[in-house]
This record gives C-alpha cells, structure tokens and sequence, in this order.
C-alpha cells in the first residue's frame, strides 16, 4: 500500500508548492510467497499463563531498549490496568512448521512475536488520563466510548511478517465488536509519524512527560473509527495500489481463533502479583477496592 505524505515546500517554475512524497507499505497478495510468509503468523488473543508472560516479557524488552522502560531487571511489565477483567491482550505467534510449508506439523505456539493490549473504559479510567485527561473526558461528554491501546510491542526479528498491521487490524475490528467508538494511545515522539500515518490516529494535545514512559515525552493520540474508516475509504477511491489501508483494516475479516478472551483467574492474578512479581504492593487501597468491586460485578473473584 501507499501512503502520501506531504514533504516540505519546494520551487517549480517559479511558483512554491508541496512536494508529494509516497511511503510503501507492503501488504501480501493473496497466493504470493510473501502471502505464504505472512501466513507462519497466527493472532489472537492470550489466556493462559505461558502465552501472557510472554507477551509481557516482550513488552519489558521493548520498552527498556526504547528507553522508556527504566531496567530494573525484572524482565517482565504490566500494569494495573492489565488486572481489569476487561482488558484483552492479542498477541501475535509464529509458526516454523507453516513457513515451510508444512501445515500437517502444526503445532500450537507460545513463540510470542508480537503483542498489544486493549484497556476499555472503566471506573478506574485510562492509563493516559495522567497527562489528557481532559481531552479524554470531552470524547466521553460527546457521546464517545472509549478505549485505549497500550502496550504495543514487536520481536524485530520478524518484521518482514508486516506483524504491527495485522495486529492493528485485529485491535480496530475487535473495538468496533465492543461497540468502543474512539481508541485512543499514548505515543513517545519517536513513533508519532507512524502511528498517524500508518495507523490513522491523529494527535490528541502537545508532548508531555508521562511517568510511564520514564524520561521520555508522549502524545496522545485518537482514531475515531468511524471517520478513519470514512477517510481512507475516501483517500483510496479510485486510486490504483497494491492493497489499500481501507480495505486491509476495515472491510477484509481477520482470520483468527473464535472467541472475546476471558479475565484472569484467580490463579493468574496471584501468580503475576504475587509469585512473578511484587506487583501487588504497588496498589493502592483505591485500586484494590476497584479491581475486588469489577471482578464481583461479573461474579467473579479478586483474590487479594
């Protein structure tokens, strides 16, 4: 696919005007090798033990090697907001046997080489409510539901499987089934260009500190699902390219495992508090009380 940015102004015959630039993004062609290849990869959303520490392992990794993670050796990150009963974890695996073509080997995977949360909205809020949220209480007085994206991390050893698409894809469609209308994120400056026009977000105030990402600045940022759809259905009519955003993120169904995920269970909640890690001792009464109060709501146990 294509994405057209405008580049800074330029001369042309005596007259000042933008210059257009074009930015490739690859998407497979159905039956091409690199289909085959995308194809090793298979998502969908994590549930048990081994598959979210997995995941949360590579969120550590990432985040430290950005630099917005402080290296404390623990080798694992989360947050409180990952203990809602809500909140769902994708994660992307990848499958050898199926890169080589061998798809009567398969085996389920717990190889984790890409990962990204869903956090919707509760009475504990957002994560990036910290630094906006004003912005995100004016979406909520519009008549918005809202959720965040969060945790966002790749193996970049696996780039070429085009991964951070297909996760996003899954993300907006699996949104959209919650009835959520605008996804909003927190973004480090580094990976703001990519989210806007790789991902259709738009920015959502100034750069500001953020005690999540340790000693870097963030923005945040907002798809409204509805007009990112209405946008690149419009930006992609009638225009000739290899595949097109529109398509890919809003009218192709994700080919994924059946099913909405489920909480985690009493067992998991102790083991990544108390057993992986100390976590516990960093909530508060506030957020004991919220989390034991969301849980009992679905009859449900919070075992802390």
């Amino acid at each position: 696919m294509a994405i057209i940015e405008k580049a800074p102004l330029t001369e042309l015959n005596g007259r000042t005007v933008p210059v257009e630039r074009r930015k490739e993004v690859r998407i497979a062609k159905e039956g091409s090798d690199s289909e085959l290849c995308t194809q090793a990869v298979t998502y969908k959303i994590a549930v048990d033990k081994a598959e979210i520490e997995r995941a949360f392992t590579l969120v550590w990794d990432n985040y430290v090697e950005a630099g917005l993670q402080q290296d404390t050796h623990k080798g694992i990150r989360f947050t409180k907001y990952h203990l809602l009963p809500s909140t769902r974890i994708f994660i992307a695996n990848f499958h050898e046997e199926l890169e080589m073509g061998t798809p009567q080997n398969f085996r389920e995977s717990t190889n984790v080489v890409g990962t990204v949360s869903i956090v919707f909205d509760s009475p504990m809020g957002l994560p990036m409510e910290e630094f906006c949220g004003e912005q995100i209480n004016k979406i909520r007085a519009e008549g918005g539901r809202v959720a965040e994206v969060t945790s966002f991390a790749l193996n970049p050893q696996y780039t070429k499987y085009k991964v951070f698409l297909h996760l996003f894809k899954l993300l907006f469609q699996f949104a959209e089934l919650k009835g959520v209308t605008d996804l909003c994120c927190s973004v480090a400056e580094r990976h703001c260009r990519f989210y806007q026009k790789i991902c259709l977000f738009e920015p959502l105030g100034e750069l500001v500190p953020y005690s999540a990402a340790y000693i870097h600045k963030v923005q945040g940022h907002r798809l409204n699902i509805a007009a990112a759809n209405k946008k690149a259905e419009q930006f992609y009519s009638g225009r000739e390219f290899d595949a097109d955003l529109h398509r890919f993120f809003f009218t192709e169904s994700f080919n994924r495992k059946k099913g909405e995920g489920h909480s985690l269970s009493p067992e998991l909640l102790h083991y990544f508090l108390a057993e992986r890690t100390d976590f516990i001792h960093s909530l508060d009464d506030k957020d004991l009380l919220l989390l034991r109060n969301e849980y009992r709501e679905l009859g449900q146990e919070f075992p802390f």
